[in-house]
């Protein structure tokens, strides 16, 4: 009961999973692939010529989808991301 309690006034952050890591993030309406990516691949941001396949599980509404190039997706507690490099232009 303590840590409910702990909890209580923290709701501006969420929890997400990338690739088997749990991230807080702020809490907003939605998640970028940039962002999502960034998590898995800190580098990414030096590395724009690689290109990633993002695919989520326990979106809004229990869905699982694809995360493209430039996309959103919205944000949900305890949302859980797949990232992988398929290749480096």
């Amino acid at each position: 009961m303590a840590q409910e309690d702990d909890n209580k006034g923290h709701d501006e952050t969420i929890r997400i999973v990338v690739n088997g890591t749990p991230h807080e993030v702020p809490k907003k309406d939605e998640l970028t692939y940039v962002e999502v990516v960034t998590h898995a691949y800190p580098d990414y941001p030096q590395n724009p010529g690689a290109t990633y396949s993002v695919t989520y599980t326990r979106g809004h509404n229990d869905r699982d989808g694809i995360l493209s190039p430039g996309g959103t997706v919205k944000a949900k507690d305890g949302m859980a991301f797949r990232v992988n490099r398929t290749s480096e232009s």
